[in-house]
């Protein structure tokens, strides 16, 4: 192959090969320059005093909701923070939360709860550390096979030990593991009937499948209380300090293993 080294012909070349390419031009081309007058308003971010939004958000915060007896954590098979939250969790959806169907047992999940509630004043800033999600109490229907799916999550999560995502806190079901196996159930203190079907309080999050409860996607009559869960929780607390009842909650053997 000959070599083309003279840079006039390389140019001549060049030429012939680009004039023989599609091209495109630009038929018109139009810019407007806008000038920005003493009219145009500046935000003056000087005006905006942030260290007094602070000090709102603080006071909030701070607000004394009521007192707690006892430190309360997550815990497995139960623990007193899961035992108390969702025992007022029914308690506002069955009294207050406007449901076509009321709930007959609740169902939530300790790696939803962030922090423990030690014993002392409950400020308002300690349950968004407890519960900073913004996840709405939900109720939905299970069929005897999804709750049979349910129950044996709550066996298999019950033997996991110590861990912050071990174990399942519930209300109004109580359970005894046997060998392995779930040798007695009651829900409402009546025997569990696989041929029934079951209103499960629980979480948006949950109900859609979140922390492997996937059975809880298959469920039917999904109702939305509309009420945060942690709003649940702030109001319960400052209703019952109006009567001046304490914050406190106790092991009762709802989720029980034989060894």
């Amino acid at each position: 192959m000959k070599v083309l080294k003279n840079p006039s012909i390389i140019l001549i070349v060049l030429f012939i090969y680009l004039s023989s390419c599609e091209t495109y031009k630009i038929d018109s081309f139009q810019s407007e320059n806008i000038q920005l007058g003493d009219h145009v308003s500046m935000v003056d971010f000087g005006e905006i005093n942030l260290p007094q939004y602070k000090d709102t958000l603080d006071k909030e915060m701070d607000e004394v909701l009521n007192h707690a007896v006892t430190n309360m954590q997550v815990g497995c098979p139960e623990g007193l923070l899961g035992n108390f939250i969702c025992d007022l969790s029914m308690f506002m959806a069955n009294k207050y939360y406007a449901t076509k169907i009321k709930p007959d047992f609740c169902v939530l999940n300790n790696g939803g709860f962030r922090t423990s509630l030690n014993k002392g004043p409950i400020t308002k800033g300690k349950i968004f550390e407890i519960m900073p999600f913004d996840n709405y109490l939900v109720v939905v229907t299970l069929n005897g096979n999804q709750l049979d799916e349910l129950l044996n999550y709550i066996k298999k999560k019950s033997q996991m030990g110590a861990s912050r995502k071990s174990g399942v806190p519930v209300s109004g079901i109580r359970i005894r593991i046997t060998d392995n196996k779930i040798d007695k159930c009651s829900i409402q203190n009546v025997k569990y009937n696989p041929n029934k079907n079951y209103h499960v309080l629980t979480t948006d999050y949950l109900a859609n499948g979140g922390d492997d409860m996937t059975f809880f996607k298959e469920a039917s009559n999904y109702i939305n209380t509309e009420v945060l869960l942690r709003d649940a929780i702030i109001d319960y607390i400052r209703e019952i300090n109006k009567i001046g009842t304490k914050v406190e909650a106790k092991f009762d053997g709802r989720i029980e293993i034989n060894q």
